[in-house]
């Protein structure tokens, strides 16, 4: 099924509030001027997390990067640049807003 560009900002409207549509904003304009892939890094992520004081968990997601706990603190799993690493994500482990800021991802960049 083939979703129209309505269809995804509406979803995505409603799916995230305005700070967290700020912080995505942010972080995809970092990302262009500061970083030769032009896509947000964990780095990226952490800053504008703290800046615009939303969970970097799930801003991270939002751009294929997923935090997960590790032994001796988190880690961080990029699926965008590395696909093949997504099989080291424990989707169970992931948090309902990482869940829907990745689905939203994938949805965009499949769509």
């Amino acid at each position: 099924m083939e979703l129209s560009p309505e269809s995804f900002r509406n979803g995505y409207m409603a799916l995230f509030d305005g700070q967290t549509r700020s912080a995505h904003l942010a972080a995809l304009i970092d990302a262009r001027c500061n970083e030769p892939s032009r896509w947000p890094t964990v780095p990226i992520v952490r800053k504008i997390a703290r800046l615009f004081r939303v969970d970097a968990a799930e801003l991270g997601a939002f751009f294929g990067l997923l935090r997960q706990p590790g032994a001796k603190g988190e880690v961080w799993i990029d699926v965008i640049r590395s696909p093949h690493t997504a099989e080291l994500v424990a989707v169970d482990k992931l948090t309902r807003r990482q869940a829907v800021a990745l689905g939203m991802m994938r949805a965009l960049v499949e769509g």
